[in-house]
This record gives C-alpha cells, structure tokens and sequence, in this order.
C-alpha cells in the first residue's frame, strides 16, 4: 500500500479531503498539498515507527555480509540503523554460529591478557557496527540475519513495508488525539483497535517463523 493510499485512508476516517493525486518528492516539502495531510503524513510516520518497533517483521528481514581482515574486528553493518536488530550472526567460512557477548565480557578478553588472532566465536554490536573477539585472523565471510525498519515515507507512490491496517489505526488514534474530538469515534475505541490489529498482525507474522516466541527456562 502506498505513502498517499495511506494518508487517504486515515483522512477519510477524519472525514476531511483525500490528495486526489501523487505529489512530487518530499510530502513536508510540498506545496501542493494542505499543511493538515502533511500533517496526518507526520502521524503516518509516527505510527509506521510504533508497528516496526513492536516485532521482528519477516518483510524487514534481510541477510548482511560482512567481510573481515585480518587484525580488525570492528565493522559496519551495511544498510543498519539505530533501530536495526541483529538475529543471528554466522561465520559462512568456518561454518560457525557465533554468540554475542556482553561489553563488560569484549572488554575483559580483549584488553586483559595477551590477545591471539584467531576465527571470532562471540560478537558484539555497537549502534551500527559489529566487533568480533577473537579479532580475525583473515578473510572469512559473516552473515548477519538484520532487521532494519523502512525510513520514513516521503513520497507518494513508495510501498509500506509493515502490515499496513495498524499502521493506518494508529495514525488516526493520533491525528484524533491532536483534534480532541471528531464527534464520532473516541481516541479510546481507536487505540483499542489499534492494539489488537496489531496484535493479529504480530501472530499472522510469527507463524511465519519457528520457536520465536517460545521461552525457555534457563
């Protein structure tokens, strides 16, 4: 579903004017367009962060590789970003899955003690790069298993990447919210269909996956 199908679709809850037609480049930046739909384009982006930060979408899912040499152990994950979440870490050369490590347990091995450059069995992140310890003794191919949220949406034709029903509800429970009535629906009813959209969503997408919602007693 698209950045202005979206925008419509919380307006016409609103019962305000659709945007009869795609805009060019930025929707912020437009004048063409009303500042109350740039405005409900502000809360889309907001909710869409509230969706994507709730669960580890399978449609955000993608395989990273990073490529070590020898004597480095800090690289940078391409394409992440402060919201990214690493799942899985695998060294395809070695045929290793490796363990991510604590900072107070990098720290102890990597500056007590004589250090050997060896094949990395833990790892570490930090915001948008990745350490490994041992530091690597060569060239070996790692992937990483990443969930990287989409950006903001800007313009009118870019394709929500996340379950778009929630993304709407919520985006109307907030331009709702700014109102401070709409004569018809409260904000209340709105956020409770919201979370249990979203809720739906959430067990749609996880049965897409094995055991990633299962805990175990340690």
């Amino acid at each position: 579903m698209s950045y202005r199908t979206i925008v419509n679709k919380v307006l016409r809850r609103l019962r305000e004017s659709s945007v009869t037609a795609d805009w060019i480049g930025d929707l912020a930046a437009n004048a063409e367009v009303d500042e109350y739909a740039q405005l409900i384009g502000d809360f889309v982006n907001e909710s869409k962060v509230s969706v994507e930060d709730a669960w580890k979408w399978t449609s955000l899912r993608s395989i990273v590789t990073v490529t070590t040499s020898a004597a480095t152990n800090n690289y940078t994950i391409t394409g992440a970003t402060d919201r990214s979440k690493v799942l899985q870490v695998i060294d395809n050369t070695n045929d290793l899955v490796l363990q991510m490590m604590s900072d107070a347990s990098f720290y102890d091995y990597e500056y007590v003690g004589d250090q050997t450059d060896s094949v990395p069995i833990y790892y570490r992140l930090n915001g948008t790069t990745i350490d490994f310890y041992p530091q690597p003794a060569g060239t070996y191919d790692i992937k990483l298993h990443v969930v990287t949220p989409q950006g903001d949406l800007t313009e009118a034709a870019t394709e929500l990447t996340v379950p778009e029903l929630p993304v709407v509800l919520g985006a109307y429970a907030l331009a709702l919210t700014e109102r401070g009535e709409d004569g018809g629906v409260g904000v209340g009813v709105v956020a409770a269909r919201f979370d249990s959209t979203l809720s739906d969503a959430i067990v749609q997408d996880e049965s897409r996956t094995v055991n990633e919602t299962v805990w175990y007693a340690s």
